[in-house]
């Protein structure tokens, strides 16, 4: 089957299917898109890829790299993925998702293999690359950055983890608590530095005592075991305010191990907005992350990139949102059926 064969079946010019299966360049009505559409699927039509290549100078292909594409170490990662890869597949393009697992060597690998692919673009979700592999692809190829440390002709996005840590110790100070501990991951994580930084700053604020505080892996697993430090204590503290959601649900865990009730003895508060939060019981008061909005304005941003073929960096920071459930002492809301 060919594009003209389409376009007889849907009573439209060979040009206008073009338009259709490459979203442009021209605007195409809905009704001949519905058409086109429904006789590429009545024929079983499949674009000539390579010829499509070619004709553009593109591979209509994107590459996503994460320092932990499938959500181990926080759901976050998993969740914006997902939603970058809807994105790409609404504007026509397949993506290469790569997993760094926090390891720089491996990141490289991936950064070269997928510019090897000749990738279109990419987006680093928090994962370090060398200046001098910075430098190269400059001007090369568009690369979105999640992350608050990039370099300048990179566009960058982030969330203000600051602000968001400083959100979440000031509400649980206003529930009463004056010794309020911090579950992290290692500081030199950029986010969690930041989250850190708002939790001091908060409770430097109101006079309270800093800390106590613990260093974990990023993990339920890592949560758990950095509580249980903590509220075995003699002065355990009586709120925990952890760097992700999944230490939130880990250090929750380590409580009831010990017999402590949240909220009851203990208040905990999170940070993310992972889904899972809203099913832990009682349910994880967090710091909510618009993960699909930057998910969708990464993406957005980069094909915008590509199809203009450059243009000047970008950065926006997003604001988190702090969402009250029981675990901090708030009413529990009803899941919504």
């Amino acid at each position: 089957m060919t594009r003209n064969d389409v376009a007889r079946l849907a009573g439209t010019s060979p040009a206008v299917v073009s338009y259709v299966i490459n979203n442009g360049p021209r605007p195409v009505s809905e009704a001949a898109r519905r058409r086109v559409l429904a006789a590429v699927e009545e024929l079983g039509y499949r674009p000539n890829v390579v010829a499509r290549s070619l004709r553009s100078r593109r591979s209509w292909t994107i590459g996503v790299i994460a320092s932990d594409s499938a959500g181990g170490t926080s759901p976050f990662f998993g969740q914006f993925t997902r939603a970058c890869e809807e994105v790409a597949w609404q504007r026509g393009y397949s993506v290469l998702l790569g997993n760094s697992a926090e390891d720089p060597a491996r990141a490289e690998s991936y950064v070269r293999s997928f510019m090897e692919r000749q990738v279109d673009g990419l987006v680093l979700m928090r994962v370090p690359v060398a200046p001098d592999r910075a430098e190269e692809m400059r001007g090369r190829i568009p690369v979105v950055t999640i992350d608050h440390q990039a370099p300048p002709y990179f566009s960058r996005l982030a969330v203000d983890d600051e602000e968001g840590g400083y959100q979440a110790t000031r509400h649980l100070l206003g529930h009463g608590h004056r010794r309020i501990g911090f579950v992290g991951g290692p500081l030199d994580v950029t986010p969690v530095a930041l989250r850190a930084a708002g939790w001091r700053r908060a409770l430097l604020e109101a006079g309270a005592e800093i800390g106590p505080m613990e260093e974990g892996e990023l993990s339920l697993e890592g949560g758990y075991s950095a509580a249980l430090r903590l509220l075995s204590s003699p002065e355990r503290p009586t709120a925990l305010f952890a760097s992700i959601d999944d230490q939130a649900i880990g250090a929750m865990r380590a409580a009831a191990d010990l017999g402590l009730r949240v909220p009851a003895d203990l208040a905990v508060a999170g940070f993310d907005g992972a889904r899972e939060a809203a099913y832990t019981v009682p349910g994880l008061t967090t710091i909510s992350q618009p993960i699909d909005e930057m998910a969708r304005h990464a993406t957005e941003t980069l094909v915008g990139a590509i199809e203009t073929e450059g243009g000047e960096p970008l950065t926006k920071i997003f604001s988190a949102t702090l969402v009250t459930r029981g675990s901090c002492g708030c009413p529990e809301p009803r899941l919504h059926r």
